[in-house]
């Protein structure tokens, strides 16, 4: 095994160009940008539907019942994720209440250890500012940008993946013990962040790099190496807990109905194709994607770095693509691997015309697209968004300007403004969410129509979508209206009412009743109840209906 040598600015004795060096704290301004960007989403919207309430219900009822190792929801356990989440959830809600800010906070600060990781691990092995660049592009892309501001478990589990990897792959160029610890450490929290994939997506991917390098002695001390000892006294303990308390109850449905049943079945079809994840790539890099072009220049300095991201990247991208249940997020930690990799291409843009000119098209192609945005958008959603639209456009004009500085092999001032451009628009995006989105894409609302109509504490009927919402926003019990018994793809201890027999019955006594659902569900209440109550819409945005039912 040959390990890495020193890139130039890490060598004893030889200072950086002070022109690079410029250049080097420029970038870590902008991800600096990155990071007030992640902070100022935190409150932009009350917690939405189904994922991000779910997440904080689930907190807020463990703190609420001083339930530190099993996940409660509407009262019940539940084990659809593992509790690291949970945990860090229930820290920041005890130290700054139940708030969105607070829910958030906990993906953000992931997000930014992530990016951290990947510049402080990575200028160890790599020239600081292409550690600086790669961090950027994970800092920026719209993928990562939108997950570190989304109460979802996958910023924790990737920002976690990448910690593990960086201290294996040190371990591997340095060989210093601790490096493999720490890789056991992460490993282990990953495990608790999301479950077996995060172990079994690292171990593919580092044993395929030891085979392909024919590293047979680093590969025979991996495996043999105590850092197993580590993993397990930080994972297993709190799996041996759920199994040895529930059962059945916790094996059946976090290890084969949560993770063995989404290898093979779809929870949403409409993403099960051997295409979703290759548009998740290509929008989920955005802005970054038209240096897509340069991917594989330059990689055969860095042979042995390039072959450990690959491996990264295939075994996210292998074990998620087979599994029929896609979400983009699933592939997230595929992305910081390959801002490495893009990092390490664009070192230099000498001697490649063609993929000079190849980039310079995608970011006129994307600029025009932009440009043309404020004149295409159509509805009333488009004229709230008017100041943002023509932000974009101006962002248009910007990613033209980058295509001709790439034609003039200017790469600084491209990455300065494709970085710069873009947060700039998602701040501004930021400032410029309409109050309809409030209505259309949470339930926070729902609080109040419930103190007007007198209704605290009584049963609020909901659609699925928007069952865990109304729950968490106004704390009334829920009765799902659906048509099939289980709508749910893990179990809810909650009523639902899928036949039409259960609806009437639930209605036929109630004066009035609350209901947040669907266009097609009101219209089934028009039909049942056709002359024997009245569907007053309260609200109407993006699909939910906040519907009050009248007896006549």
């Amino acid at each position: 095994m040959v390990a890495p040598s020193p890139s130039p600015e890490q060598r004893p004795g030889v200072t950086a160009d002070p022109t690079s060096r410029r250049r080097s704290t420029l970038i870590l301004a902008l991800i600096a940008l990155a990071g007030f960007t992640y902070l100022a989403g935190l409150n932009v919207l009350p917690l939405t539907d189904p994922d991000e309430v779910f997440y904080a219900q689930t907190a807020r009822e463990m703190l609420q019942h001083h339930s530190l190792l099993t996940p409660l929801m509407f009262g019940q356990p539940q084990f659809e994720k593992p509790p690291l989440t949970y945990w860090c959830l229930m820290a920041s809600f005890s130290a700054f209440g139940v708030t969105p800010w607070a829910a958030r906070l906990v993906p953000v600060l992931f997000g930014m250890l992530g990016v951290a990781a990947t510049y402080f691990f990575g200028r160890r092995v790599l020239p600081e500012r292409t550690a600086a660049i790669a961090a950027l592009i994970q800092a920026s892309c719209l993928v990562c940008l939108g997950q570190s501001i989304a109460l979802l478990t996958d910023m924790v589990f990737t920002s976690l993946i990448v910690v593990s990897m960086w201290g294996f792959y040190l371990w591997f160029a340095q060989r210093r013990q601790r490096f493999l610890y720490l890789f056991a450490a992460a490993a282990a929290l990953a495990v608790l962040a999301k479950g077996p994939v995060g172990i079994i997506a690292e171990l593919l991917a580092v044993v395929a790099f030891l085979l392909v390098t024919k590293s047979r002695e680093a590969l025979r001390s991996f495996l043999l190496h105590p850092w197993w000892l580590v993993f397990l006294a930080l994972a297993a303990p709190w799996y041996l807990y759920a199994t040895l308390t529930y059962g059945r109850a916790f094996t059946w449905e976090f290890l084969i109905h949560d993770n063995w049943d989404r290898i093979l079945r779809a929870e949403h079809t409409n993403f099960d194709n051997q295409y979703f994840y290759p548009a998740v790539l290509i929008v989920g890099l955005f802005p970054w994607t038209p240096l897509l072009a340069f991917l594989g220049a330059g990689w055969k300095k860095h042979r042995s770095i390039v072959t450990f991201l690959g491996m990264w990247f295939l075994a996210v991208y292998v074990i998620f693509a087979i599994a029929h249940s896609k979400l983009a997020s699933y592939i997230l930690p595929l992305f910081p691997a390959i801002a490495v990799l893009l990092a390490l291409s664009l070192e230099s843009l000498d001697g490649m015309r063609r993929r000079t000119v190849a980039a310079a098209a995608l970011f006129m192609l994307f600029g025009a697209g932009m440009i043309a945005a404020p004149w295409l958008a159509r509805g009333p959603l488009a004229a709230e968004l008017r100041p943002l639209l023509l932000a974009v456009a101006a962002y248009g004009v910007v990613q033209l300007a980058c295509g001709a500085l790439v034609l003039m092999r200017r790469l600084a001032p491209v990455i300065a403004l494709n970085a710069a451009g873009f947060l700039a628009i998602v701040l501004l995006g930021f400032l410029s969410v309409p109050a309809a989105a409030t209505d259309g894409f949470t339930d926070a609302g729902t609080a109040r129509i419930v103190a007007e109509q007198g209704l605290t504490g009584k049963t609020i009927v909901a659609s699925k979508l928007y069952a865990r919402g109304v729950n968490f926003h106004t704390g009334n019990p829920i009765a799902v209206m659906d048509t099939r018994a289980n709508p749910f793809w893990s179990p809810h201890p909650v009523p639902v009412l899928w036949q039409d027999e259960q609806i009437r019955a639930f209605f036929d006594d109630k004066p009035k009743v609350l209901c947040v659902i669907r266009p097609g569900d009101v219209r089934r209440l028009d039909t049942l109840f056709a002359g024997a109550r009245t569907q007053r819409v309260l609200s109407d945005q993006f699909d939910r209906m906040v519907v009050l039912s009248v007896k006549n």
